[in-house]
C-alpha cells in the first residue's frame, strides 16, 4: 500500500532528529563577524551622519556650519547617543555570527574577532575623540562582542543537546 504523500512527517525528535551542522571554518567565523560589526557600524555611521546633518540644516545652518558641526557631534545629542548604542548591538551580533559559525571553540575564536575589531577600530578611530572616549568605546566594544560570542555559543549547545539521541535511561 502506498504511504499518502500529503501526510505530515514525523515529528518525534527521537525519530527525526535535527540535522547536525558541521563547525564552520574560524577564518570564516571571525570574517562574516567582522562584516557584520564593521560592516554595520559603517552603514549606520552614515546613516546616523545623515540623520544629523539634515538635522542641522533644518535648523537653517549653512553648508560650512553643518560641515564643522559634523565634525563636533556633541555627545549628549541624540543622534551620537542612538548611534553608540545601535552600534554596540552591531557588535553583539558581530560576536553571534562568529559563534554561530565557528560552533566550536567560540570563545578563542570570537575574543580573535573582538581584538581584530578593536584594532581596526583604533585604526580607523575618529581623530576628534579624546583618548579616554577612543579607550572606553574599544573596551565596550570588545565587551559586545564576547557577550554576542556567548549568546552564540549558548544557541550552539542547545542545538548540538537537541540534535543528540536521548540517552536509554534504563541502560547500566
Amino acid at each position: 500500500m502506498p504511504s499518502n504523500p500529503f501526510q505530515p512527517p514525523e515529528t518525534d525528535p527521537a525519530k527525526n532528529p535535527p540535522p547536525a551542522v558541521a563547525p564552520g571554518s574560524p577564518l570564516k567565523a571571525v570574517l562574516w563577524g567582522l562584516a557584520v560589526d564593521l560592516g554595520g557600524t559603517t552603514l549606520l555611521g552614515i546613516v546616523v551622519t545623515v540623520l544629523y546633518a539634515t538635522q542641522l540644516h533644518g535648523q537653517g545652518l549653512s553648508d560650512d556650519e553643518i560641515h564643522e558641526a559634523l565634525g563636533h557631534m556633541p555627545h549628549d545629542s541624540a543622534p551620537y547617543i542612538v548611534g553608540t548604542l545601535l552600534g554596540a548591538l552591531l557588535s553583539v551580533a558581530g560576536g553571534y555570527v562568529c559563534a554561530r559559525i565557528a560552533r566550536r571553540d567560540e570563545f578563542r575564536i570570537g575574543l580573535v574577532m573582538a581584538a581584530t575589531s578593536a584594532l581596526v577600530g583604533l585604526l580607523l578611530g575618529s581623530a576628534n575623540e579624546e583618548a579616554d572616549m577612543m579607550a572606553l568605546f574599544t573596551l565596550t566594544s570588545i565587551a559586545c562582542n564576547l557577550l554576542g560570542v556567548k549568546y552564540g555559543a549558548a544557541r550552539n549547545r542547545r542545538d548540538q543537546a537537541s540534535a543528540d539521541p536521548p540517552q536509554d535511561a534504563s541502560a547500566p
